[in-house]
């Protein structure tokens, strides 16, 4: 996997993350179902976000070449 740099990645409920800056993603299951909210670490924030899209969401928008800038 790498790491598609400059993107801004949508963590949902208008919240987003410059991809180069995002440091780590771990699904939060606890109390949940599966998939269904993301903890994003982010260089300069001590706290991690919650974010509420799927791991597999993030690490795509992260990570896949193919995406176009309209």
């Amino acid at each position: 996997m790498r790491m598609q740099s400059g993107r801004m990645v949508s963590l949902g409920y208008n919240k987003y993350v410059r991809s180069d800056d995002v440091t780590a993603v771990e699904p939060l299951t606890e109390g949940r179902g599966p998939g269904r909210r993301t903890l994003v670490w982010v260089r300069g924030i001590d706290d991690p976000i919650v974010a509420s899209r799927s791991v597999t969401a993030i690490v795509n928008d992260l990570t896949n070449p193919n995406l176009t800038d309209d």
